[in-house]
């Protein structure tokens, strides 16, 4: 398992709807013929040997987990109220 165990395609700088060239020529180098390689937006990429973090990916990120905090201070307040 690579260092990007919770991460998307999209959350690659080589990902685009028309293709990853990355990975086309990750696949090459193994041996496979060459191809087009169009990943689905929420592909795990945890194992893409060229996954390279977006430049926006940390603030992505951030939003994310601001969400989810936010969505457990919600939960926690609702429990406490009894509602």
């Amino acid at each position: 398992m690579l260092p990007f165990a919770d991460m998307r395609c999209c959350d690659c700088e080589h990902w685009s709807d028309d293709g990853c060239e990355e990975a086309a020529e990750a696949l090459v180098l193994e041996g496979w013929p060459r191809a087009d390689v169009r990943p689905e937006e929420d592909a795990d990429a945890s194992r893409c040997p060229g996954f390279v973090p977006a430049r926006g990916l940390p603030e992505v990120l951030e939003e994310e987990r601001s969400g989810r905090e936010a969505s457990a201070r919600v939960a926690a307040i609702r429990g406490f109220m009894g509602w």
